[in-house]
C-alpha cells in the first residue's frame, strides 16, 4: 500500500514538477491520498465505514466518486479529475492517466497498465457474471469516447461508440514521455 503511495507522489513530481508548495496548490495528490486512504480503511471490516467517509469526503471536496473496493495499481494520475466515477467492481492497472469527466460504468471493467484516459471519456460494460471489459495496455482512449467493447493494445480508439484511429509504438506511453522529457532538462 505505501510503496503505492510512494510510486504516486513520484508521478505526481514528474506531471507537475517538484517543491513542496504544489501538494496544497493541487487538488490532484489531495484526491489520490484520500483514495488510498480509503482503500487503507476499506481493508479492515472495522474502519469500514471511514473508508466510506473518505469518498463521499473526496466527492464533495473534489467531484471524484472512486470507492475504496476499486484495484488500483500504483502510480496512478488524476489530472483535473473533477467529475470522475469509477465503479467499485473497477479494475485499473499501473501507470494509468485519467483526466477529468471520466465514466467507468458497469460491473467487470479491467483497464491495463500505462493507459490514457482522456476528458469526457466514458467506458460502459454491460457484461454480467465472467464477462469483463478490458482495456488493454497501453492505450488511449479519446476524449469524448464511448467505450463499449474490447479495446486491444497499443491502439487508440475515439468516436461514439469507440472506434480505432491508429496504433501506438509497442513500448512507448505517457510515463516514458515524461520520463524522457525529464532527463532532457
Amino acid at each position: 500500500m505505501f510503496t503505492n503511495i510512494r510510486e504516486d507522489i513520484r508521478v505526481f513530481q514528474l506531471v507537475k514538477g517538484s517543491g513542496f508548495a504544489k501538494y496544497f496548490y493541487y487538488p490532484e495528490i489531495r484526491m489520490l491520498l484520500l483514495f488510498r486512504l480509503s482503500q487503507l480503511c476499506y481493508r479492515y471490516r472495522l474502519f469500514r465505514p471511514l473508508a466510506y467517509l473518505f469518498t463521499n469526503l473526496n466527492d464533495f471536496l473534489h467531484g471524484v466518486w472512486i470507492g475504496p473496493r476499486v484495484e488500483a495499481g500504483k502510480g496512478l494520475c488524476f489530472s483535473h479529475a473533477r467529475g470522475l466515477v469509477v465503479n467499485p467492481t473497477a479494475k485499473l492497472g499501473e501507470y494509468c492517466s485519467i483526466l477529468q469527466r471520466v465514466t467507468l460504468g458497469g460491473p467487470n471493467i479491467t483497464i491495463s497498465d500505462h493507459v490514457e484516459i482522456l476528458a469526457g471519456a466514458q467506458i460502459i460494460s454491460n457484461k454480467h457474471g465472467k464477462g469483463c471489459l478490458h482495456v488493454g495496455e497501453g492505450a488511449v482512449i479519446a476524449a469524448g469516447a464511448m467505450v463499449i467493447t474490447d479495446v486491444e493494445p497499443y491502439t487508440i480508439v475515439a468516436g461514439v461508440p469507440a472506434k480505432v484511429v491508429g496504433k501506438r509504438e509497442v513500448g512507448k506511453h505517457w510515463i516514458s514521455y515524461l520520463k524522457e522529457s525529464d532527463n532532457a532538462i
